[in-house]
């Protein structure tokens, strides 16, 4: 074989994820010198980063069984720009602990320069010291990660959950996928009646993996993403549409809180609209609710009277 198609070999066994001592390097290349090895590693390295889909990749020697292998750079991934903006959106959602979060600084900061890592650090430094983490105070990287592993592995679990009354309760489930909303995380599981179930991840105890076979249903709960569009508060229910007035408010802030909503009248001379959105559960009461008279309840009847019903206990605590 040619250089160039030596080089290309060696590549691609790497780029596959293969790890290869020096002697099997000399077998794949035609039967090379160590030196000739040695020379084409180098060669490789060079072309990686010279290219920008590539910078981020090197080939080095492991030193425990002095193997070569492709590595990835995966915090050359991240600039000190997207550093800086992942940090702001993860600090002000404030669903970590606070060790956790300085951990997650310290492993995303690791690899840029003192100076932009100095000015990072001046720009989240006042809500660092004010940083409010949950009341619950629990630590979550590992369970997160321990439940995604059940969820990949398509395992069923059974724990203990206290509600937010404190009661206990056991339960049984095949955990489906985790999110997060509203300052908490969730897992998302299916129970042996086939009934999908929200419980937060902070209030599960200590779980076990055992051998039960739950059947998955068709259920809108099971793409993350579309329950994610549709889903407020985390409060499960029915799929269905709400119709409502919005008058004398900002709309864009309308149409970004609810990604399904559609206007269906709209009057931007007098800041007047209707809107429908596609929600599960009653959830978006609590949204209604926060936008005081701006917000007119038309459908479903049930949730309007919900609405009104809720208006009516108001007023009463100022009588």
């Amino acid at each position: 074989m040619t250089k160039a198609t030596d080089i290309l070999e060696l590549y691609l066994k790497l780029m596959s994820g293969e790890r290869l001592t020096k002697a099997q390097i000399g077998e794949t290349i035609s039967n090379k010198s160590a030196r000739t090895v040695q020379r084409y590693i180098a060669n490789l390295n060079e072309f990686l980063t010279t290219r920008r889909d590539t910078e981020y990749l090197k080939i080095v020697m492991n030193p425990t069984d002095k193997k070569y292998e492709m590595r990835r750079d995966d915090n050359k991934s991240f600039d000190k720009d997207q550093i800086l903006a992942i940090l702001k959106i993860l600090i002000a959602s404030r669903g970590l602990s606070k060790e956790e979060i300085r951990h997650v600084i310290d492993n995303l900061t690791e690899k840029i320069s003192d100076n932009n890592r100095e000015k990072i650090a001046k720009a989240i430094n006042s809500e660092l010291i004010h940083y409010a983490p949950m009341n619950h105070g629990e630590p979550l990287f590992n369970k997160i990660w321990e439940l995604n592993q059940c969820i990949q592995e398509g395992k069923a679990i059974e724990f203990e959950y206290f509600n937010a009354m404190n009661r206990g309760r056991l339960h049984i489930i095949k955990p489906m996928y985790i999110t997060y909303s509203e300052l908490y995380f969730y897992l998302v599981g299916v129970n042996e009646k086939e009934q999908v179930l929200i419980f937060r991840v902070d209030r599960i105890q200590e779980y076990k993996v055992i051998q039960e076979t739950i059947q998955v249903p068709s259920s809108p709960y099971i793409k993350e993403g579309e329950l994610k569009k549709r889903i407020y508060f985390m409060y499960g229910g029915e799929w269905k549409k709400v119709t409502f007035e919005f008058n004398g408010g900002i709309i864009e802030s309308v149409l970004d809180r609810f990604p399904t909503a559609r206007l269906l009248k709209k009057d931007y001379s007098n800041n007047r609209f209707v809107v429908e959105v596609e929600v599960i559960g009653d959830g978006i009461l609590m949204w209604l609710l926060s936008q005081g008279a701006r917000i007119k309840v038309l459908s479903p009847q049930n949730l309007k009277e919900k609405h009104i019903a809720e208006i009516k206990k108001m007023l009463l605590n100022y009588e």
